[in-house]
């Protein structure tokens, strides 16, 4: 397969769709008779793209108009290159190979993903911009030969968009057990008192939907009953102001630290610091956790998580498996979830051990990129590889 591979988001950003990305490229490149890699300019490009073992063209523009100058260059490059593919992690960026399609007849095929926020957002106040908004994505996706959603959930989106049944091809998302794995970190332990304090972690980019409220919430009913517990939340943006104040509205200032912005190399510590994971998220307007990355990278940890039952969250985490699911907006709930796990030391060993193999048996990079590769070629009414 020659295959084009276009995306807005990819590092040196930080983000969810950044690492999707930035995992499943060297991946397919190496299962790829011919590998590009289309994204925007960012001004710590160079060093990181000089460490790929791909090559990558970035674009002088800003990532959501992407597309803009992604039409020409495909345009320009598309038949010269003869690929038999576009694979487009948003669909805006699909409008690049359609006209070049049009004209030169390549790319071939053409498929695109779905992560979450794509799609159901509206971005307008007006009904009528929406409406053609809405117009374009249809057309975006009914133009794909196939459609990867990231769970269950969107692939039912997916089908409300327009997209037929066997053009869908549900395909999680996935973690690095080689970044992600146990290990004591004694040096944390001493910094929050874990010995005398049973530790509840949650991280991400402090928005509505990711529910942190909630969880600010549920400690209210947790200390009740476990006095000692600490709620660690690392990550910053719009929201932090409003859980800080919530923190003191609800006098839990010793019960619930906002750490900040942690560096992405540190994650995998506070996973195997806490005793259990919490990111107990909700549907918003314009907005859905998609599948939830951060389940799969603390149960790589092997540390049990709780999640709501919204969105993607179904498929990233296996209910009495590999953690527990709640009803979204339920601290009370959120909280017996919470306390079941941090009092049944056994149950949340076997939790938290069965989501690590769990990744290892079907979960990792190496798992989702062979799932990709194969979906791709099956678009393009090819057999998979033997």
């Amino acid at each position: 397969m020659r295959l084009l591979f276009v995306s807005q988001d990819f590092p040196p950003a930080m983000g969810g769709i950044q690492t999707y990305t930035a995992e499943l490229a060297p991946r397919l490149a190496t299962r790829c008779e011919r590998f590009l890699l289309i994204a925007p300019s960012h001004p710590e490009s160079r060093a990181f793209d000089a460490a790929l073992n791909y090559e990558v063209h970035r674009l002088p523009i800003r990532p959501d108009l992407l597309v803009l100058r992604a039409i020409p260059h495909v345009m320009r490059i598309a038949p010269r290159e003869r690929f038999d593919m576009a694979f487009h992690v948003q669909w805006p960026t699909a409008f690049s190979s359609i006209p070049s399609k049009l004209v030169t007849g390549y790319p071939r095929h053409r498929a695109i993903s779905l992560h979450g926020k794509d799609a159901v957002f509206y971005p307008f106040d007006a009904d009528w911009l929406n409406w053609a908004y809405d117009g374009l994505r249809r057309l975006a996706l009914a133009s794909a030969d196939g459609v990867l959603p990231v769970s269950r959930f969107l692939a039912e989106r997916g089908k409300e968009l327009g997209v037929e049944s066997d053009a869908i091809h549900v395909i999680p998302n996935g973690t690095n057990p080689d970044v992600f794995y146990p290990e004591a970190v004694p040096n944390l332990r001493s910094v929050f008192d874990a010995d005398a304090h049973p530790i509840v972690f949650s991280a991400g980019r402090l928005v509505r939907k990711k529910g942190f409220d909630t969880a600010i919430r549920a400690m209210k009913h947790v200390v009740d009953v476990m006095p000692n517990a600490l709620l660690l939340i690392a990550g910053n943006g719009p929201e932090e102001a409003r859980l800080r104040a919530l923190t003191r509205q609800l006098d839990l200032h010793n019960h619930v630290r906002l750490l900040g912005s942690i560096p992405h190399d540190d994650l995998r510590r506070f996973y195997n610091l806490a005793d259990v994971f919490l990111m107990a998220g909700h549907e918003v307007p314009g907005d859905v956790e998609g599948f939830g990355l951060v389940y799969l990278e603390a149960n790589a940890c092997g540390t049990p998580v709780i999640g709501s039952r919204v969105g993607g969250v179904p498929d990233a985490i296996r209910h009495e498996q590999t953690g527990l699911l709640v009803a979204p907006r339920n601290p009370a709930a959120t909280a017996q979830a919470v306390i079941r796990l941090l009092r049944d030391e056994a149950l949340a060993r076997r939790l938290g051990e069965q989501g690590r193999q769990r990744v290892l048996n079907e979960a990792t990079w190496d798992h989702i990129a062979d799932r990709v590769y194969c979906a791709l070629r099956t678009s393009m009414k090819q057999p998979p590889p033997k």
